[in-house]
């Protein structure tokens, strides 16, 4: 009776241990999870855990990166819109530098390129994404600033070879000053956007060049004293022009100087910070320039003359470069999001398929198991079976 009852509890205890394993199976392929809980597998389940968060972080950092993207593509849209714009007003300018149109034309291409000034200005101002103004410099970030230039933009060959103006340089060090007051030659000592235009003229029998300068701050416009063959014009917007070998006969020949001020550097860490990754600091900063048209200096085109009508192309000619500058470099960083949204959905991929691994459950060899539980159970639940009739008959020899 010893051994029969031994055998029974031996077997008891097998079949529990199978009904356990059983469980644990079900549960195993009802949920496709091998590692159902930390007692299953702890450190797979730890492993599988971590794993799990980092590709969650990841798909979450690409949603991030795809919002960055979108704002982008808002400013570059608007930035698109503007140089439409601005290619108008340039049209207009160009109308404008005609001395056969009449104060009445004059009138109605200054309407025109108010109104159009205007529509930039508003197309600035509305672009936002989620609340936030994207064109208006305040995501701009740290800007080196620019130096001033003196561009000529245009120079009429002179009958004695060369051209009307050989020369033009900084004439001192507030050349390259930021505008502050006054441009030099109207009462003050600072470079300011102008123009400069040169013009050959017969002075008293003789072959002089003047210089006719006109201020874009202000509108202001004055002319120098005739300079002779090889001397130099002074005193305006701190250049100094040298005059080329020019004769009675290039009388009316002309020469355009375009001044582009200083811009002072903006230090602001203003940029769009973005979790651009999974681990902590992983960010990436988005630089959205200004493109207003105070930014753009466009805010005073006038076309009353012909020369404020070429001032104004020249005006427009830096604004429009600045914006195609601005198109290039939110392209650029939309290329670099692009890439590291793709990069972070990849991580994500291969994070979870990594945890996939190690916690679920390979459904093929889990119905084996199960159904080698289920016969391994159904044979204890029979050999109990015959070892109770066993042992009742063995007491029924002792009725």
């Amino acid at each position: 009776m010893a051994s029969i009852t031994s055998l029974n509890n031996s077997l008891v205890t097998q079949t529990e241990q199978t009904q356990k394993s059983l469980l644990q199976q079900f549960q195993q392929l009802s949920s496709g999870k091998r590692i159902t809980s930390a007692a299953v597998d702890p450190a797979g389940y730890a492993i599988a855990t971590q794993l799990n968060t980092q590709a969650a972080a990841a798909s979450t950092a690409a949603d991030n990166i795809q919002n960055a993207y979108n704002a982008t593509n808002v400013a570059q849209g608007a930035v698109q819109q503007l140089t439409n714009v601005l290619q108008s007003v340039r049209n207009l300018a160009v109308q404008g530098a005609n001395s056969f149109l009449s104060p009445a034309d004059r009138a109605d291409l200054q309407a025109q390129s108010n109104q159009l000034i205007q529509q930039a200005n508003t197309i600035a101002s509305s672009a936002n994404f989620n609340g936030a103004q994207l064109l208006n410099g305040s995501l701009a970030g740290p800007q080196g600033g620019s130096p001033a230039v003196a561009t000529v933009t245009n120079n009429d060959a002179v009958q004695n070879g060369g051209t009307v103006v050989t020369q033009v340089a900084a004439a001192n060090a507030n050349f390259q000053a930021p505008p502050n007051g006054a441009a030099q030659g109207f009462g003050g000592t600072a470079t300011t956007n102008s123009t400069i235009q040169v013009q050959v003229v017969n002075d008293n029998g003789q072959a002089a060049a003047v210089a006719t300068v006109l201020n874009n701050a202000t509108g202001q416009s004055t002319t120098s004293a005739p300079v002779t063959a090889g001397g130099t014009i002074s005193g305006y917007e701190n250049v100094n022009i040298k005059v080329g070998n020019i004769s009675l006969a290039d009388v009316g020949q002309t020469a355009t100087i375009q001044i582009a001020q200083a811009t002072p550097a903006n230090t602001q860490s203003s940029a769009l910070t973005v979790q651009t990754g999974s681990n902590e600091g992983a960010t990436t900063n988005v630089t959205i320039p200004g493109v207003s048209s105070s930014t753009l200096q466009i805010n005073n085109v006038n076309l009353g003359s012909n020369l404020s009508s070429t001032q104004a192309i020249g005006q427009i000619d830096n604004a429009l470069t600045s914006l195609t500058t601005s198109a290039a470099q939110l392209g650029a960083q939309q290329i670099s999001l692009q890439n590291a949204a793709q990069s972070e959905n990849s991580y994500a991929n291969t994070l979870t398929t990594s945890a996939s691994d190690i916690a679920d459950e390979n459904v093929g060899a889990g119905v084996t198991q199960s159904t080698l539980s289920q016969l391994q159970q159904q044979i204890q639940i029979a050999l109990e079976a015959k070892n109770n009739v066993n042992a009742a008959a063995v007491l029924g020899l002792f009725g």
